[in-house]
C-alpha cells in the first residue's frame, strides 16, 4: 500500500495584519484537509503603527473563523531586529508574559513554542524556555546553534524543489510575505505540486528531543 506523504507547512511573520488569509484559503480550497503552523508576531510593530491598523478587527475575525486549521506559535514579541540576541533571563520572562497577554487580548490560542526573530537567541533565552516547558524552533542551516530540550527543525524551504524529495515526512519552511525568497505568494504554485492526498500536519507533531 502506498504511504501518504505527510507535510508540515510552517510560515514565519504571521500576524493579525500580516496574515495572507486570501492565499491560505486558496490552499484550503485545493486541499480540504490543509493545516498550517504559523510562527506569529503577537504585536507586529511595523503593521500596527501603519494605516492598516483600521483593518485590524476585520482581519482578526477572519483568522478566528479559521482557527480549526491554523496553529499559532510565538515568533518573538514585536519582531524587532536582534530582539532576543542579548536578552537576559528577566527580559525573557517578561517577554513570555507579554506574549501571553497579547494573544489573550486578541482571543487567539497559541502553542508554547518559540522561534526567535532571525534565529538569534542565547543561552539565557534557551534556559528560560526549557524551564517553562516551551520548545524552540531550530534553523537547519545552523546545526551548531544552541537548542532547547524539545525543538522543531524544518527539512526544506518552500522555494526549493521539495516535491522531488523521497522522504515520507517533509517539514516545509517559508514566510508569509516579502522580502524573503520563500514567501508564500511567490511559492504558492510549489505548494500545489503536492499530491492531492497529502496528509497535512502541525509542527508540534514532529518535535525532536535534545538530551
Amino acid at each position: 500500500m502506498e504511504i501518504k506523504m505527510r507535510i508540515v507547512l510552517e510560515l514565519d511573520d504571521f500576524s493579525v495584519l500580516r496574515s495572507r488569509m486570501d492565499l491560505l484559503l486558496k490552499i484550503k480550497e485545493h486541499y480540504p484537509n490543509f493545516k498550517v503552523s504559523m510562527f506569529a508576531i503577537p504585536y507586529d510593530y511595523e503593521y500596527e503603527t501603519s494605516m492598516l491598523r483600521i483593518q485590524r478587527d476585520e482581519a482578526l475575525t477572519k483568522i478566528k473563523e479559521n482557527l480549526e486549521w491554523i496553529q499559532i506559535i510565538p515568533h518573538g514579541l514585536t519582531h524587532m531586529p536582534r530582539e532576543f540576541e542579548n536578552a537576559d533571563r528577566q527580559t525573557m520572562m517578561m517577554a513570555l508574559a507579554s506574549i501571553d497577554e497579547a494573544f489573550k487580548k486578541d482571543g487567539l490560542p497559541y502553542e508554547k513554542g518559540f522561534k526567535a526573530p532571525f534565529w538569534l537567541w542565547n543561552q539565557d533565552v534557551v534556559d528560560v524556555l526549557d524551564e517553562q516547558g516551551w520548545w524552540g524552533a531550530q534553523d537547519r542551516n545552523q546545526p551548531d546553534n544552541i537548542r532547547t530540550k524539545k525543538f522543531y527543525e524544518y527539512t526544506h524551504s518552500i522555494d526549493e524543489p521539495f516535491w522531488n524529495a523521497k522522504q515520507d515526512v517533509l517539514k516545509l519552511h517559508g514566510h508569509i510575505s516579502l522580502p524573503s525568497s520563500n514567501n508564500l505568494e511567490d511559492c504558492l504554485m510549489n505548494i500545489f505540486k503536492l499530491p492531492s492526498d497529502t496528509e497535512f500536519c502541525y509542527a508540534t507533531e514532529f518535535l525532536a528531543t535534545n538530551l
